[in-house]
Order: C-alpha cells, then structure tokens, then sequence
C-alpha cells in the first residue's frame, strides 16, 4: 500500500441500502506507540483522516 492507492475494509459492515466506505491513502507510514504502523486514510464520507491498521484495509484501485 502506497500513498495514492484507494482502498476500502473487506470485512466492514454495510448496512442494506448503504455503500461501502473508499478512501484513499495520504500517509503509508505512521508509526503508533508500541510500534504499531498505520496507514493514514481519507474516507469519503468523513472530514478527517483516520490511522487504520494495515491488516484492515485492501487496495482497490492503485494510485500513480
């Protein structure tokens, strides 16, 4: 996963008639207390970024 690329969380629930969140990733290498790495990732429906672990996301689309 790169800065760039969109992604989204598999295993996210999706309330019927709702869509899957996408986001796109603007940081790749975050480092949390403990040495928990994080992606930073935009959501399109949020006004923030949010710091996810790696292992909840997938690359939808790669970015350039």
């Amino acid at each position: 996963m790169k800065v760039g690329d969109l992604v989204h969380m598999p295993n996210e629930h999706v309330p019927e008639g709702s869509t899957p969140s996408i986001g796109i990733i603007i940081d790749d290498n975050v480092r949390f207390p403990g040495g928990n790495k994080r992606i930073g990732v935009w959501w399109s429906d949020a006004d923030r970024v949010d710091y996810e672990p790696v292992d909840w996301l997938e690359v939808i689309n790669e970015g350039r």
